[in-house]
């Protein structure tokens, strides 16, 4: 399948390491629940003059406390990082997001990988059935604009299933993950992601910049850093309040 359109999941992003401190797990009237564990490593700002690159690491998970066949389908995900984080993914190997069907990404394009879980709903009020799956991340070229792009695709049993794309923008003094909806994708068999645990690494590449080799990261740091880094992630609904959850990390200035 190409895509579920509002599916129950949420974004891992960044990671290898480094201590973050998770919110207050969100919840809403229905009994939908999102949590968030999210951080950069190291988390050392950058300078003025050099740039540090960071690997950011996620962990989240996503389900319905009451019941968990009722779970609100989410029609969009942003995970926002709220100092001014840098993405040079323009710089990078990069993958063309396929619309209509699973995107066909190269190795060079990849930039993390980690688990997520499936879940397959039940009728009859019996308990959902859940499934391992592997995710592995791309770097993506930007789609209708020039803001670069990230494809996550999970496999389950070694078969791809499902894909999610955001779009990652400057908004604000924060670097947004905004999730890309595909409303004319092939539909496939009804699988959920309700958690993830992955990671992408710190990647860098030398690159001519104004006639000098210069080494450019895949993510950098800020500059600032007064105390701690802050993140949210957001799943809004169609007919609910968006569900925001938290997370915060100790930085040190570079």
């Amino acid at each position: 399948m190409r895509k579920l359109v509002g599916l129950l999941v949420g974004l891992a992003v960044l990671a290898v390491g480094g201590t973050a401190i998770a919110g207050p797990a969100a919840t809403n009237s229905n009994g939908d629940f999102l949590d968030l564990n999210l951080a950069v490593t190291p988390p050392v700002s950058s300078t003025a003059h050099t740039p540090h690159g960071v690997g950011l690491v996620f962990n989240e998970i996503s389900g319905n406390r009451v019941n968990a066949n009722n779970e609100t389908a989410n029609t969009s995900i942003v995970v926002r990082f709220n100092q001014n984080f840098t993405d040079n993914g323009l710089r990078f190997p990069a993958c063309t997001i396929n619309t209509k069907a699973l995107s066909q990404c190269s190795k060079a394009s990849q930039v993390g990988s980690g688990t997520a879980e499936g879940q397959l709903l039940s009728s009859g009020g019996k308990p959902p059935t859940y499934v391992p799956a592997t995710v592995k991340i791309y770097n993506g070229k930007p789609y209708k604009g020039k803001a670069p792009t990230q494809i996550y695709i999970a496999s389950v049993s070694g078969k791809p299933e499902v894909e999610l794309d955001f779009r990652i923008t400057r908004v604000a003094g924060g670097l947004d993950f905004t999730e890309l909806q595909f409303p004319g994708a092939t539909a496939g068999p009804p699988i959920y992601l309700t958690k993830f645990a992955f990671k992408v690494g710190d990647r860098s590449e030398m690159h001519k910049v104004k006639g000098k080799k210069v080494r450019i990261h895949l993510f950098n740091a800020p500059t600032s850093c007064h105390g701690a880094w802050t993140y949210t992630q957001t799943l809004l609904y169609a007919k609910l309040p968006p569900l925001i959850a938290t997370a915060s990390q100790p930085c040190v200035k570079g």
